[in-house]
């Protein structure tokens, strides 16, 4: 019997990619979309295929009653978080047969 199983990452295997600045005039999308154009091995990255952009931005924008700590999405053969704080990382996900 073959399959795949993630294998557990280590903090240090994160790669920061960006800090997006909530103060400022860049949206996170046009950010996000810069990060996932440098992973993602298609000629034209789709976010929307990714993640559902505006959650996302619900999601970690301090609203009342709505707020995570980070999102993790998958994007090819890397593993993204973004944090509350504004850090993009991302991880290769290793599989091992």
């Amino acid at each position: 019997m073959s399959g795949t199983a993630a294998t557990p990452s280590s903090p240090q295997d994160w790669e920061t990619l960006a800090v997006h600045d909530w103060e400022s005039d860049t949206e996170l999308i046009v950010e996000l979309a810069g990060v996932l154009d440098k992973l993602s091995s298609d000629d034209v990255p789709v976010l929307d295929e990714h993640v559902d952009a505006e959650s996302l931005c619900n999601g970690l924008q301090a609203v009342e009653g709505r707020q995570f700590t980070e999102v993790r999405f998958s994007v090819d053969t890397h593993e993204v978080r973004i944090r509350q704080n504004g850090v993009i990382e991302a991880q290769r996900q290793l599989h091992s047969e």
